[in-house]
């Protein structure tokens, strides 16, 4: 596959919440599930949630990515305060300068990126139907 196609390793000065990003290298010892949100996005409110319970027992690791609408949400203790207050314990990343939303052609949130352990990507999905079917495309691994 292309580079572009490829999340070899993260952005080294990016911040990270409830983990840290040396805990995610490549390869991984499973698959890696990106989930794009931002505080700002209703859809993210309404599925976050569900997508945590959904995914609570498969082998599969989810990361959240944080992506600013505003420039008030590229603050780490924002963000925080707001995982905090809605008991957000995955690791979150705070993609400032959308660069994994770059290397992952994310053109909208909410978004999910699977990955494989090796940080190739087998599919990406948006919104709550592209759930969905990334919950069967994760159930057939």
């Amino acid at each position: 596959m292309k580079d572009e196609q490829m999340l070899t390793e993260w952005p080294s000065h990016l911040p990270w919440l409830n983990q840290s990003q040396n805990d995610f290298t490549f390869p991984s010892d499973t698959y890696l599930l990106l989930y794009f949100w931002s505080m700002s996005c209703p859809n993210c409110h309404q599925l976050t949630d569900k997508v945590l319970q959904d995914i609570k027992d498969m082998n599969v690791k989810v990361i959240g990515v944080h992506v600013p609408y505003i420039e008030e949400e590229k603050s780490m203790e924002v963000v925080l305060t707001y995982a905090l207050d809605r008991g957000l314990a995955i690791p979150i990343v705070l993609d400032q300068n959308y660069e994994i939303v770059t290397t992952c052609h994310v053109q909208g949130i909410p978004s999910f990126c699977l990955l494989s352990q090796y940080g190739q990507i087998i599919t990406k999905t948006m919104g709550d139907v592209g759930w969905d079917k990334m919950l069967k495309k994760i159930a057939g691994l």
